[in-house]
C-alpha cells in the first residue's frame, strides 16, 4: 500500500527523517556526477533530490560521493562458511546493501528445511538478502545429494516476497536434451515472469542459442571476453565474477565498454570470509572496474542498477524519489572505499564498522553428516593387472580456476596398490557419501594441490557436499574422515593419527555456529599451515571443494566415481 506520508514529505508538508547535504551525487539516471546536492529521505525512501526539503536530522557529507548501495548479483552465502547474520556483519560495512543468494549448497544437503533456514536466518539484517530457488537439487545424476527439489516443491516459495526467480541452471545438457523435470522448473518460473539465472561454461553456437531460447537470461561462468560478448549478443546479462577461486573479472574487462556496460553485473559466487575481510566484497570488484578504466558511471551501473533491472527489483539501483535509501558514501573514485553505509535511510556502518549488531537468528537444523562405518581398507586403490601397467586419469587443478584438466599418467604402485606420489604432485582423492550412509566412495587422484604429507578434508564439496579428502597416505586420510564425522562437518588437516588443525562447520556441514572472527582466524591458521607445508595451490580448501562439481569441465569426481564433464558421462579411473 502506498504510504501517503511519502507524498506529503516530498511536497514539504511533512519533515523528512534525514537530509544528506553537500554530497557529490553519482546520478545513474542522468549519467553524471552532480556536486553540492542534498538528498532527502523519509521512512527509508528517497523523497527528494535538491528539492529544498526540511528534515529532522541533517548530515553534512562535505563533498563525499554518494552512490546507490552495491549489489552482489549471485552468491552462495554458505560458501563463506558463515550464517547470514555473520556474513552481513562483514559485507555491510564495505558498501554492500543487497545480495541475491542462491542457497544451492544447503538445499543440496537439507532440501526444503535448508531453504527455510536461510530465509529465517536472513531476516532483519543490515543488507537485503534476496533468493533464487536452486534449480539443480541434485545438480546431476552423477552423485548423491542429501535432498531433491522438484517443481512442485518450489511453488510455495514463489509467494515469498524475497524470492525473485530460478537459480543457476547448471545442468545445461539437461536443457539441451529436454529433461522434463528440469523443463518443468523452468516453465514454472517463466510462467510467473520471473528471472532465470544460467550457468553454462563454454557453451556456444547453436547450443547456446537453444539454452537462451529455453528462457535462461544470465550467466556468471564466462572466462574470456569472446565468450562474454557472444552470450551478451544472444540476449544474456553477464555477471563478472570475482570469487576466492574463480577470478574472472580482470580477464573480462576488454568486453566492458560504454556500448555493452548495460548488460554486465558483478558477483562473488563463492568467497571465503578471510578474503572478504582482507580484500573485500563488491567494493573489491568495483575497484577492479575503476582501475581497469571503466567510467565511474558505468562502473556503478554494473555494481547496482543493472542487477536491479535484471532481477526486477523495483526502487533499487539509483538515487531518486521513490527509490530505497540504500547508499554508500566515499571519498575517492580512484580508490573506492566505503566511508558511510546507509540502509533504508539509517546509517548502519561507518569507517568499516557495523554500528548495530545483527540478530543472531539460528533456527534448529538436524545433523547432516551420516557416513557408514569406515575402515582403513576403504581407501585402497588396487592397481590393474596389465603388462606394463595402465595409465590412470588424474584431475588437474588449475590456479584461480574451477575448470580442471585431465592427465593420463602411470600410477606409482606398491604391493599391488596405487599410492600417492608427492614427487610428481599426485595424491589420492576420495569423495565419501555423507547423506544417507550408503557407503559410496569415489576414488581418484589429483595434481595441483602441492600436498606433500598428511590429508586435507572437508564436507564443503560442490554441489552435493559429500565429504572430500585428498591425502598422501591412507592413515592420514582415515583420520581426516573420522574427525570430520566427529565434528558434524567442517575442515581438517591430519597427519597420521594427529589432527593438526580443524574448523567445525556443524550447520549443514557448511557453516560455522561461531562468530565471523573465529572463522576468519581459523582460516588464517589454515593459510599459515599451508604455507609451512609448502602447498603450491593458492587456495587449496576452495580448490578441493570444487573437485566434486560435475558441471564444470573437464574431469571431476563424485561419490560414484570420475565424470568427464565435456562428454557428460562417467569414466573409469584407468583408461583403456
Amino acid at each position: 500500500m502506498l504510504d501517503k506520508d511519502l507524498i506529503d514529505a516530498a511536497r514539504g508538508a511533512l519533515p523528512c527523517d534525514l537530509n544528506l547535504a553537500n554530497c557529490s551525487l553519482v546520478d545513474l539516471l542522468r549519467g553524471e556526477i552532480r556536486r553540492d546536492v542534498t538528498v532527502s529521505v523519509r521512512k527509508g525512501r528517497v523523497v527528494g533530490v535538491d528539492d529544498g526539503l526540511r528534515a529532522e536530522r541533517t548530515i553534512d557529507l562535505k563533498g563525499l560521493y554518494l552512490a546507490p548501495g552495491l549489489v552482489d548479483a549471485h552468491v552462495h552465502i554458505e560458501s563463506s562458511m558463515l550464517p547470514p547474520p555473520e556474513y552481513a556483519r562483514i559485507v555491510s560495512p564495505r558498501g554492500t546493501t543487497s545480495v541475491v543468494a542462491d542457497p544451492h549448497e544447503i538445499a543440496n544437503v537439507l532440501g526444503y528445511d535448508g531453504m527455510r533456514f536461510m530465509l529465517a536466518a536472513s531476516e532483519g539484517l543490515p543488507i537485503d538478502v534476496y533468493f533464487m530457488i536452486p534449480s539443480c537439487v541434485p545438480a546431476t545424476g552423477f552423485d548423491t545429494a542429501g535432498a531433491a527439489l522438484f517443481a512442485s516443491d518450489m511453488y510455495p516459495f514463489l509467494r515469498e516476497p524475497r524470492v525473485l526467480g530460478l537459480g543457476e541452471v547448471m545442468n545445461y545438457p539437461g536443457v539441451l536434451s529436454k529433461d522434463q523435470g528440469l523443463l518443468d522448473k523452468i516453465a514454472l518460473f517463466r510462467g510467473e515472469g520471473r528471472p532465470i539465472d544460467g550457468h553454462a561454461p563454454g557453451l556456444s553456437g547453436r547450443d547456446l542459442s537453444a539454452y537462451v531460447a529455453a528462457g535462461i537470461g544470465s550467466d556468471h561462468e564466462c572466462t574470456s571476453p569472446e565468450e562474454a560478448l557472444e552470450k551478451l549478443a544472444k540476449g544474456m546479462y553477464i555477471m563478472l565474477r570475482e570469487g576466492s577461486t574463480a577470478k574472472d573479472l580482470r580477464r573480462l574487462l576488454p568486453a566492458v565498454n560504454p556500448r555493452t556496460a548495460h548488460a554486465f553485473m558483478i558477483c562473488s559466487d563463492d568467497r571465503h570470509p578471510n578474503d572478504l575481510v582482507e580484500e573485500g566484497h563488491m567494493d573489491h570488484a568495483l575497484r577492479i572496474l575503476l582501475e581497469g578504466g571503466v567510467s565511474p558511471i558505468d562502473a556503478f551501473r554494473i555494481a547496482s542498477a543493472n542487477a536491479a533491472r535484471w532481477f526486477g527489483i523495483k526502487g533499487m539501483g539509483a538515487i531518486a524519489p521513490g527509490y530505497r535509501a540504500d547508499f554508500v558514501a566515499f571519498e575517492s573514485l580512484e580508490r573506492f572505499e566505503a566511508k558511510l553505509v546507509f540502509k533504508d535511510g539509517a546509517l548502519v556502518a561507518e569507517e568499516g564498522r557495523l554500528l548495530k549488531e545483527p540478530p543472531a537468528a539460528r533456527p534448529p537444523l538436524r545433523d547432516s553428516v551420516n557416513i557408514k562405518w569406515l575402515t582403513g581398507e576403504d581407501f585402497r586403490i588396487p592397481a590393474p593387472a596389465a603388462p606394463g601397467g595402465r595409465r590412470m586419469r588424474v584431475i588437474e587443478a588449475r590456479p584461480e580456476s574451477i575448470v580442471t584438466g585431465e592427465l593420463l599418467v602411470l600410477p606409482k604402485v606398491e604391493d599391488g596398490l596405487c599410492v600417492s606420489d608427492p614427487e610428481r604432485d599426485l595424491v589420492k582423492l576420495f569423495v565419501i557419501e555423507r547423506h544417507t550412509g550408503s557407503g559410496n566412495i569415489g576414488k581418484g587422484f589429483i595434481t595441483g594441490l602441492g600436498l606433500k604429507r598428511g590429508a586435507l578434508g572437508c564436507t564443503v564439496s560442490h554441489d552435493s557436499h559429500n565429504m572430500i579428502i585428498a591425502g598422501v597416505d591412507d592413515r592420514s586420510i582415515f583420520k581426516a574422515a573420522r574427525h570430520l564425522n566427529k565434528l558434524k562437518g567442517g575442515l581438517v588437516f591430519a597427519v597420521g593419527d594427529e589432527v593438526i588443525l580443524d574448523l567445525p562447520l556443524p550447520i549443514a556441514g557448511l557453516m560455522s555456529d561461531r562468530d565471523g572472527g573465529f572463522v576468519v582466524e581459523r582460516l588464517k591458521a589454515f593459510d599459515a599451515l599451508f604455507a609451512r607445508e609448502g602447498l603450491a595451490n593458492a587456495s587449496p580448501i576452495m580448490t578441493l571443494s570444487f573437485m566434486a562439481l560435475p558441471v564444470i569441465p573437464k574431469l571431476k569426481i563424485t561419490d560414484r566415481g570420475l565424470v568427464d564433464v565435456d562428454r557428460f558421462t562417467p569414466v573409469e579411473l584407468f583408461a583403456e
